[in-house]
């Protein structure tokens, strides 16, 4: 058994904390820095996009090794990388060197976050402190996107896009510390678990008709945020909106899409897993269409809507885990890495597309469009057996 070390677990959730405020730069600096190098909407979603693909879709692999090599190394890496990486896009010159900056970075983000996540319960001591812990850990992530934003863009109004560069010695001193926090496993405290093929494991998930039904939730999810995170930047720019501002737009995003994840439980416990589907799919579906009609006529409210959105939208991914993992326990962290990273990246491959449709017909017909996607999964819900979801 390993010995359990609260100072290993707050670590672990400052750690994620530090490394999820780098690619926190890139939603709000994108428009900024791709104008600076000439490159319009679809290209850049075309740098998301490999870099989504880069990191997110090889999540199910780092998890796949994450249950079965307890080791440092992916941590220590994972920040070192993306600290470096990230704040490297200030010094890009072109659509090339933009994209290795943001696609090494990501991979970095990629390294950590599986290991890390196995690790936290590993140094709780019971139950309860796992469950408190691991709900800290995941926290982190989504208020250090938002931290991110804001010291980013206050960087680049102030002293220019290179200047992020000096944001990597956090990371750098972040990673360098873990060797004090953090406790080395060593080889025989490691759980000794059976083998299964990788492919074997992916298999058996993408066979699970409700998990499949679980996953498609994720992808609907994940376009939503993809869409309105990664796209609505560049419209507060055409308004005049500077970095900063932008910066704290989706710092309101990402801070009630955080609170929608702590709500999650409590809005499941009080209406059933089930009915909380259709109030986040419905839910957001309302209030990204008020938000893009709003644009005209209010833009302060607008905002508010648009923060409503993330709260939403966010409310089932606890759901999404938990009911996969539960559904197929065998596979955890491998499942986790299907439902958390693997969607994402599966909603990177469409963001050219989507790039080049807001060239086409506009940013906010393109969002509206959108929008609709999440009333078509609703029809979807009523497939999961009810004695399954509940």
């Amino acid at each position: 058994m390993v010995e359990p070390s609260i100072k290993a677990v707050r670590w672990l959730e400052f750690s994620h904390f530090i490394i999820d405020c780098y690619p926190g730069f890139i939603a709000p600096l994108l428009p900024f820095i791709a104008a600076k190098i000439g490159i319009e909407v679809a290209a850049a979603m075309t740098i998301i996009s490999i870099s989504n693909i880069s990191s997110y879709l090889m999540q199910p692999l780092f998890g796949y090794i994450a249950d079965r090599c307890q080791k440092r190394f992916f941590i220590f890496w994972g920040i070192i990388i993306a600290s470096i990486f990230i704040p490297l896009m200030g010094y890009a010159k072109s659509f090339t060197a933009l994209t290795m900056a943001i696609i090494l970075g990501e991979i970095g983000v990629g390294f950590f976050h599986p290991q890390a996540t196995s690790f936290v319960p590993i140094f709780c001591k019971d139950i309860s402190q796992e469950k408190f812990h691991v709900g800290c850990f995941l926290s982190m992530g989504s208020v250090a996107y938002g931290v991110g934003a804001l010291v980013s863009t206050k960087i680049y109004d102030i002293f220019g896009e290179q200047m992020l560069i000096v944001t990597s010695v956090i990371g750098i001193l972040t990673a360098i510390s873990m060797f004090w926090f953090v406790p080395k496993i060593s080889g025989n405290t490691k759980e000794k678990k059976e083998t299964v093929p990788f492919i074997k494991g992916i298999r058996d998930i993408f066979s699970h008709k409700v998990v499949r039904i679980i996953v498609f939730a994720s992808i609907v999810k994940s376009i939503i945020i993809s869409s309105f995170t990664m796209i609505m930047p560049f419209y507060w720019k055409s308004i005049g909106f500077n970095a900063f501002k932008i910066g704290i737009i989706s710092c309101i995003f990402l801070a009630t899409s955080t609170l929608g994840m702590l709500a999650s439980h409590k809005i499941e416990k009080f209406i059933g897993c089930r009915y909380t589907y259709y109030l986040a799919f419905i839910a957001t579906f309302i209030s990204a269409s008020i938000t893009i009609w709003l644009l005209n006529i209010n833009i302060y409210i607008a905002i508010i809507f648009y923060g409503i959105i993330g709260f939403f939208a966010f409310i089932i991914q606890p759901i999404n885990v938990v009911m996969s993992q539960k559904l197929l326990p065998e596979y955890k962290s491998l499942i986790s890495g299907v439902v958390g990273g693997f969607t994402w990246g599966v909603v990177g491959l469409m963001l050219p597309f989507l790039g080049y449709l807001t060239e086409k017909i506009g940013i906010l017909h393109t969002l509206l469009g959108v929008s609709f996607l999440p009333l078509i999964f609703c029809l979807k819900i009523k497939l999961i057996p009810k004695q399954l979801i509940e």
